[in-house]
């Protein structure tokens, strides 16, 4: 990955944060601009071999997120994010966010689920809830935004290279 579309990816990851983190949405203006432009790119910059580079990216990052969305793991919209980081990133770079992720998002969900024991609940109590039901109250489904788990696996793909 070069440089422009190093920065290009951030400025993706970094608008998704943002309204991820204050909405739990990432509207679609977002990820259908930049995967159309990272498809547009890549077949100006690489030809046929390009494109389809690009979409090879952008299917390894729709399908797998496509099935963990029909489970009810994540919303639409991280779908569409990781397609759009697809086209720009390739196939290979997707799948390696996609794991680090699910591996950060495990790590959040363990950490909730450490909050409910009786030592620290207490503590867990005091957490700002901002994504709907607080995880320490009694009810169904607890929620928090992807990119809360997406961003540090990012970070940690961008410290390997």
């Amino acid at each position: 990955m070069n440089t422009w579309e190093l920065i290009i990816v951030c400025v993706l990851l970094v608008s998704a944060c943002w309204t991820d983190l204050r909405k739990m949405r990432i509207p679609n203006e977002l990820t259908i601009f930049f995967a159309g432009s990272g498809l547009i790119y890549h077949c100006i910059a690489g030809g046929i071999d390009g494109l389809g580079w690009a979409f090879a990216g952008a299917f390894a990052g729709l399908v797998p997120l496509y099935v963990m969305n029909r489970f009810g793991g994540i919303g639409g919209g991280d779908v569409k994010w990781f397609g759009a980081f697809g086209a720009w990133a390739g196939p290979s770079m997707t799948f390696q966010l996609l794991m680090s992720s699910i591996l950060f998002a495990g790590g959040i969900a363990f950490i909730l689920l450490m909050l409910r024991l009786p030592g620290l609940k207490k503590l867990g109590m005091r957490i700002k809830w901002p994504w709907g039901n607080h995880p320490l109250t009694k009810g169904k489904g607890v929620h928090f935004p992807f990119m809360l788990a997406v961003a540090p696996g990012f970070m940690t793909l961008m410290g390997k290279g």
